[in-house]
């Protein structure tokens, strides 16, 4: 992996916890800011993942990164992404491939 293919920014973010009364609508906190390649599916891997109901528009390189899950979401050039699974690249762990879809109709 080339470290200078790493000049996308994105920011992690997970659901922030709220207590009271009411079950608040799905709100956000800003979790880290990381260095990404951005890699959006197109061609053969499009209409793979399409074919097999997999709905990745989106694979984000990452150096390791302990504490993320697909619990939280990721934001990059002002959209938001859904994780969809998190995956290390080799077998030393130094990087890690975040598979996420977009979210369309984000209140």
């Amino acid at each position: 992996m080339n470290p200078g293919k790493m000049r996308d920014r994105i920011q992690i973010q997970k659901k922030s916890e709220q207590s009271g009364p009411f079950q608040p609508l799905d709100e956000y906190e800003d979790y880290k800011t990381l260095w990404a390649e951005a890699r959006f599916l197109r061609g053969r891997n499009f209409y793979a993942a399409k074919a097999a109901n997999v709905k990745t528009d989106v694979e984000f390189i990452i150096r390791h990164c302990k504490g993320l899950d697909e619990t939280m979401r990721v934001v990059h050039k002002g959209k938001n992404y859904e994780i969809e699974g998190i995956v290390p690249m080799d077998n030393t762990s130094s990087y890690m491939m975040i598979r996420a879809y977009e979210i369309k109709h984000d209140v």
